[in-house]
């Protein structure tokens, strides 16, 4: 495990995995004991593959598990289970993804960036925080060639980029001649759920990574159920990934 600090909150973390570890897809997740004094494992999306055989951790410092994690000597063996849960769909060659990422929410887009990159696709990134120090976008792959990507940034603040919130920009985008043709978020509750009304008001598919505590992450313990129009479903086993129209918003809110 090697780390390295990406703002004044966050380290990425990229672990050197077993070699029966699967290759991860993006949207997917690993739960890690973080310390042998916790008992629970704690959830991070996989937020990058550096090269094979390793895989990245985009963490932000919240409480004792994450903290544990971040004060492991450089080098140190850490329990992974995973990769856990299912996959964001890709899109049709052609299409204009529009990648929508919320704080820490960068952590559950950075894969899917890097997968779209490499296989040729278009993407816009619009990518928000309260202040300019929670701006996670400079961990965002580059583009390859010599036309850079379609970046935004937004600060609820004002002190860097756009005036307001992410959600301000994506009206913009979806309202322009050229509009992006799906829609992918991962962010606070609040967020996704404004997300998700703009894309539907602009028929627009949409797909949402929800962030949730989980205890066993496979779905046995069925304590990160969230509601959708077909029933509760676990966040761990049935996502982390959800169609935005299948979700009951105003229980995702109030969660």
């Amino acid at each position: 495990m090697t780390k390295a600090s990406v703002s004044p909150t966050c380290y990425l973390f990229t672990f050197e995995a077993d070699p029966e570890f699967p290759t991860p897809r993006s949207g997917q997740f690993v739960n890690v004991a973080v310390s042998d004094d916790l008992t629970l494992r704690r959830p991070f999306s996989i937020a990058g593959i550096p090269a094979p055989g390793r895989f990245d951790l985009l963490v932000e410092m919240r409480g004792k598990g994450t903290r544990a994690l971040a004060e492991k000597p450089i080098g140190s063996a850490v329990g992974v289970m995973g990769p856990l849960g299912n996959e964001f769909t890709l899109p049709e060659p052609g299409d204009v993804s529009l990648l929508v990422a919320g704080g820490i929410g960068t952590a559950g887009l950075r894969l899917l960036a890097q997968e779209l990159r490499l296989g040729g696709h278009r993407i816009r990134t619009l990518v928000g925080a309260r202040t300019s120090e929670g701006l996670l976008h400079h961990v965002l792959p580059s583009q390859a060639g010599d036309e850079e990507p379609s970046l935004e940034v937004a600060t609820d603040d004002g002190s860097e980029g756009f005036h307001g919130t992410v959600t301000g920009l994506l009206k913009r985008a979806l309202g322009e001649p050229d509009a992006p043709a799906r829609v992918y978020c991962c962010g606070p509750p609040a967020m996704i759920a404004a997300v998700a009304g703009i894309a539907a008001k602009a028929g627009v598919p949409c797909e949402a990574l929800l962030e949730e505590m989980m205890a066993c992450g496979v779905g046995a313990c069925r304590g990160c159920v969230v509601a959708t129009r077909s029933g509760y479903k676990a966040v761990c086993s049935d996502g982390p990934v959800f169609d935005t129209s299948e979700l009951v918003l105003e229980e995702l809110v109030r969660a």
